[in-house]
């Protein structure tokens, strides 16, 4: 059984990051200088993920907390599922959780709840990271693409609600198709696109798919904004949950805007007097289930000890120090 699919165990461990240097750590015997993202050599960053800075670059002397990298999923069982790839995991606060990657760095775990605005507030008031990363569900907007199909953005296009799109933000994607599918995943490349709303019916999907995306969220702009004004790297990796063809608009009687979870008593009574809609329901829940089962297998492998070296350019330290 994967990891994913289980749920992690959580601590009340304290969730700040080891301040100490990372020179005592096996493969970090360089000088500090070497270290420095700012003076970034062929073996300076991450020894397996080159886009993150070396979170010892950052002054213990400012007591400011820092980590390797800052993961953003909107719902509960997106969180988990990320959770369920990290060792060493513990609750930092409200909506947050702090754990180590495969090779002991720190990450951060926030769940934003759904939407931009929230994404945003989430993102701003983050801690220093090397790098921001959103990680979660996406509607399909190609015929190909199905359930549990992994899609990762080269870049994040966000749109209105009459399909006009924005300016395009920089996500970091190069190399990852090569990497994954050396280890049995197929992961598919190409923009993302972000709504201001729940995307739900083919028509609406449509009008995101006009823009040439391969899939829609609606949280990812909003965090590959905020890592952009950082001046750090944003990776967008999302799992297909509902296909392009599939209209899902009864689910927004019983589903709440906020989390994403569903609300019993409405749900209830939605569906009880409609039994058409029974089986779209069962359906849906069996494509989240493999979405899940998928983005934690993925995940456990991507965060692991074998991390993909994306090449990227660390940003200076200076602007985070």
């Amino acid at each position: 059984m994967p990891r994913s699919s289980r749920t992690p165990t959580v601590s009340n461990r304290s969730c700040r990051p080891a301040s100490s240097s990372c020179a005592s750590s096996p493969g970090w015997s360089r000088s500090r200088e070497a270290r420095s993202p700012s003076r970034r050599s062929g073996s300076g960053g991450s020894p397996v993920l080159p886009w993150l800075p070396d979170r010892s670059v950052y002054s213990s002397r400012s007591g400011i907390d820092t980590y390797d990298i800052a993961i953003f999923a909107a719902l509960r069982w997106e969180r988990q599922a990320v959770l369920g790839a990290l060792a060493d995991v513990g609750i930092c606060g409200p909506g947050r959780w702090g754990g180590r990657l495969g090779d002991g760095r720190a990450c951060l775990v926030i769940e934003t709840g759904i939407g931009a605005e929230r994404a945003s507030r989430a993102a701003a008031a983050a801690p220093v990271a090397g790098c921001f990363m959103t990680s979660g569900c996406a509607g399909a907007l190609v015929p190909w693409l199905h359930a549990g199909d992994l899609v990762a953005a080269d870049r994040v296009i966000p749109f209105d609600a009459a399909g006009r799109p924005g300016g395009a933000l920089a996500a970091e994607a190069g190399g990852l198709s090569a990497w994954a599918a050396a280890r049995g995943f197929r992961l598919h490349i190409g923009p993302l696109a972000v709504s201001q709303e729940i995307v739900w019916t083919p028509s609406a999907k449509a009008a995101a798919a006009a823009i040439g995306a391969l899939a829609v969220d609606m949280e990812s702009a909003a965090v590959a904004a905020a890592a952009r004004a950082r001046g750090i790297s944003f990776v967008g990796l999302r799992v297909v949950l509902d296909e392009l063809g599939e209209d899902l608009r009864f689910v927004t009687d019983f589903v709440d805007p906020a989390t994403g979870e569903a609300r019993v008593g409405r749900a209830v009574a939605t569906l009880a007097p409609r039994p058409w809609l029974w089986p779209r329901t069962v359906r849906l829940a069996r494509q989240r289930r493999t979405a899940e089962r998928r983005l934690g297998a993925f995940l456990a492998a991507f965060l692991g000890p074998d991390r993909p070296a994306l090449g990227l350019d660390a940003p200076a330290a200076a602007a985070l120090s």
